[in-house]
């Protein structure tokens, strides 16, 4: 009894030794987490690319405090002098996570295809100092460092900088073979580039239409001469929808409605009546701007042709055209990225 109360004594006292300050010993600090204080952004334009296309990237940290924040690379070699915020995110901050990788890149078919790219510094990498409530960042085609980005698909992204202190919120993103519609009529042909970017949803329903030949057979109904064509109604008389109901949400954008754009129709009054039916401008309609969802264009000197040939055709009092506009079929076939400023 006395032998195993001497023992506890014993123990307390190495406790006290070990974790109480002593003639002025400074007290065991526990600083703040890293995401306390500073804020990693991942910042893409867009969420849908094309197959062989740049993926711009940008990569911001922000300091969330009013103190003048140093981050480090955890593992590098400081350099001496280290960088001001406003010379921008070195190359070497982003990829700073752990094993010195920079994003996490996971997709269905491979979870884990992130991690085997690293990028260890081979010199001495500066620390930045970030002002007060400052942010720096880096702006990259991530596609140059994982490849794999180059194929169909669905990818999730996420960027864990400085040893995985710092995490940003997952974005998604979809890599896709670019698709063009042919539009077979009576009248002649007409090449339809589908604007991914734009209307991702309605460019998918569109395609999906199209693939099962729900177009095929189908018409122009209504005729406004100078100002669109419309189509696509299974019933021929502008009642039709899908046959399963579908009904889309609005993906208003930026894209005027000139001569050759192409949007969805909809129910006078009902923004998500989008289900089948679309027209074709004939002109520019600026009051439709941001009225409807702009989801594709008719690009090249012979589908314009075609175009301005069916907007000629005599229409009857009700706006039917006097002679039937036949759609024989909308075929969709895969077409290289091209990129838009050299089109």
């Amino acid at each position: 009894m006395t032998s195993a109360f001497n023992w506890m004594i014993w123990l307390s006292a190495c406790a006290w030794t070990q974790f109480a300050p002593d003639n002025g010993a400074e007290s065991l600090i526990t600083e703040p987490p890293l995401s306390s204080q500073v804020r990693a952004e991942l910042r893409l334009d867009k969420t849908v690319f094309p197959v062989g296309s740049p993926i711009l990237a940008e990569f911001i940290v922000r300091n969330r405090t009013g103190e003048q924040i140093t981050l480090t690379v955890p593992g590098a070699l400081k350099a001496k002098a280290q960088s001001e915020s406003g010379m921008g995110l070195p190359f070497e901050h982003v990829f700073s996570g752990i094993a010195y990788r920079g994003l996490e890149v996971a997709s269905e078919h491979d979870p884990q295809m992130g991690h085997r790219v690293s990028r260890k510094p081979q010199y001495p990498v500066s620390p930045i100092t970030l002002a007060p409530y400052a942010s720096v960042g880096l702006r990259f085609d991530i596609a140059r460092f994982y490849p794999g980005l180059h194929q169909s698909g669905i990818y999730e992204l996420i960027w864990k900088p400085y040893g995985g202190r710092l995490e940003t919120r997952p974005l998604l993103i979809k890599v896709v073979a670019y698709k063009q519609a042919v539009i077979e009529t009576d009248q002649g042909a007409m090449t339809m580039r589908l604007l991914y970017d734009k209307a991702p949803k309605h460019v998918e329903n569109f395609i999906e239409l199209a693939d099962r030949r729900f177009y095929n057979g189908t018409s122009f109904h209504t005729l406004f001469p100078s100002q669109f064509i419309l189509g696509g109604c299974p019933q021929g008389d502008g009642t039709g929808k899908r046959p399963d109901g579908l009904m889309l949400e609005p993906e208003f954008n930026d894209t005027p409605f000139d001569l050759g754009t192409i949007g969805m129709a909809l129910v006078e009054g009902d923004l998500r009546s989008a289900s089948c039916q679309f027209f074709i401008c004939l002109s520019r309609q600026p009051g439709w701007d941001g009225r409807y969802t702009a989801f594709g264009e008719i690009r090249g000197p012979e589908s314009l042709a075609t175009l301005r040939r069916l907007g000629q055709l005599q229409s009857d009092e009700d706006r039917r055209p006097v002679r039937p506009i036949k759609i024989k079929s909308i075929t969709v076939v895969d077409v290289p990225y091209v990129p838009r400023s050299i089109e």
